[in-house]
């Protein structure tokens, strides 16, 4: 895993400017060639890309990954130390499987002074996904209650997006994310997805080995077992690993801005502006802000391509 960042296509291949697409108030821009006249089959990220209800996510990880850091490390690193070093990591590795990045945060503990037994990433993993659980939770709570909207845990227009492309994708759509495969099928009905993605359609944790990343997995099997070329691939996340593999795979890549809400966002982490850095350089064709306030525009010059 710590060698995937270095395989980003990062400044190749893109174009000197971007091209905004017209009709779309800025919205929508392309920043490399492609060719979507050969497209029948999709990939959806969740988390960001479809779904809000993990809305804040960054500032629970952080919160439960420096107090192992602190407790753990020896001597005991300063609060402000160790939560640099979180933010820095996560930053780097969004979109990874959560065990990965678990264990990313057991190899610092032991670089900073630890030497008592073997850590095992998946506690720290299931301490981050019990408050997850119980913020999810919450916000169902306010929704059967009436105080939240179905519509403010879903992306703006991700339904009007998968309705629309049932008449682009003749192969439908598939889902794949770095959480729990269980929670994540059950959020799928909860917001009313599940038409588009059925069971068999969905990866996750849970699904796979605990290093494996569902989205890699998910390309492969689509290019594998079920016999597509990479050109019928189009994909849509707001992680660099769904991006990076359909590059790679001769897909097109449509990078998703959306906030991922943070209390350190005011301090220069976690913004729009970093995720943006991160999607040009593990190989968007498409970025796409306020999304998705402008489908058929994003549609129309997905179907239409683009050659400089």
């Amino acid at each position: 895993m710590n060698d995937i960042f270095n395989t980003f296509p990062g400044e190749r291949g893109l174009l000197k400017e971007p091209v905004v697409v017209d009709g779309a108030g800025g919205d929508i821009q392309i920043i490399r060639e492609f060719d979507g006249s050969g497209l029948s089959v999709g990939l959806f990220d969740f988390d960001g890309t479809l779904s809000n209800e993990r809305l804040g996510w960054p500032d629970l990880m952080v919160s439960s990954n420096v107090a192992f850091l602190v407790a753990l490390s020896s001597p005991n690193l300063p609060h402000d130390v160790a939560q640099k070093m979180v933010i820095e990591d996560i930053e780097r590795t969004i979109g990874i499987p959560t065990y990965m990045q678990m264990k990313r945060l057991r190899g610092m503990i032991e670089q900073h002074g630890y030497d008592g037994p073997t850590l095992d990433p998946k506690v720290f993993k299931d301490v981050f996904n019990d408050a997850l659980v119980a913020l999810v939770e919450s916000r169902r709570a306010r929704l059967r209650a009436g105080t939240m909207r179905i519509d403010d845990l879903r992306i703006p227009g991700s339904l009007e997006l998968l309705e629309a492309l049932e008449d682009v994708l003749s192969d439908g759509v598939f889902l794949a994310s770095g959480s729990d495969v269980d929670a994540v099928r059950e959020s799928v009905v909860e917001l009313g997805f599940d038409r588009f993605f059925p069971p068999q359609r969905i990866a996750g944790a849970g699904t796979l080995g605990p290093e494996e990343d569902a989205k890699e997995a998910v390309i492969r099997k689509l290019l594998g077992e079920h016999g597509f070329t990479g050109r019928q691939l189009l994909t849509f996340g707001d992680g660099f690993p769904e991006i990076l593999h359909t590059y790679r795979a001769g897909g097109i890549a449509v990078g998703v801005l959306t906030y991922d809400h943070s209390i350190y966002e005011h301090l220069g982490h976690f913004t729009l502006r970093q995720k943006e850095e991160r999607l040009k350089k593990a190989g968007a064709h498409i970025i796409v802000r306020n999304p998705f306030s402008h489908i058929s525009e994003l549609i129309e010059a997905i179907r239409r391509g683009y050659k400089a």
